[in-house]
């Protein structure tokens, strides 16, 4: 990939994160009463920007190169895509309008599942990725992601259950193992001098 591609598709993936962290932070201020409903549907359009113009870019570059690296971040950003508005829709109908029963049920899985789907979609790209040196990088980081997720919930698991901390809500357990994909990152740079970036 040439610098310029590469650089392209560095910005898809600021402004994909970007629209996650962005969406994240309105949330929080909307549920804290900080904002009203109406200034947080509006403020949404921040988010939302984000993500399709890194879903456009994304799959502009795809096309041009099936690489599984390109692969990878087309099925993020769709994945990221759906987790936002269903984290949204979960929030609006169960949280503000009451929702219960079935429907209830529904709307609160689908945020879990498409924030599991991140997993099964890194998942793929090693599988898919022919470059072996690539695939060792991949391995290590979801190795190191993984290690670093496990020993918090084993501790923290621990300090719950002697009631030394307060429970914590099992979604920030793949959070933190996104965290650690960014630690394996850095570890990949610091040992074989990349991160494993898309190319």
């Amino acid at each position: 990939m040439s610098d310029e591609a590469r650089s392209k598709m560095n910005r898809c993936l600021i402004a994909a994160v970007s629209s996650v962290i962005s969406a994240l932070g309105l949330l929080f201020l909307w549920k804290s009463d900080a904002i009203n409903t109406i200034t947080a549907y509006i403020l949404a359009t921040v988010p939302i920007s984000l993500m399709v113009f890194a879903f456009v870019k994304v799959l502009g570059e795809a096309g041009k190169n099936g690489k599984a690296s390109q692969r990878y971040l087309t099925r993020m950003a769709i994945t990221m895509a759906f987790y936002l508005i269903t984290l949204f829709m979960a929030e609006h109908f169960i949280e503000d309008r009451g929702v219960t029963g079935v429907l209830a049920v529904l709307l609160a899985l689908l945020p879990g599942l498409s924030f599991a789907g991140v997993v099964w979609i890194f998942g793929g790209l090693i599988v898919e990725e022919q470059d072996e040196f690539y695939r060792l990088l991949y391995v290590r980081q979801g190795l190191i992601a993984t290690g670093v997720s496990f020993t918090l919930a084993a501790v923290w698991g621990f300090l719950e259950t002697y009631n030394i901390v307060q429970p914590v809500a099992a979604f920030w357990w793949p959070t933190i193992w996104c965290v650690g994909c960014g630690i394996g990152a850095v570890a990949n740079k610091v040992k074989y001098g990349t991160f494993g970036e898309v190319r």
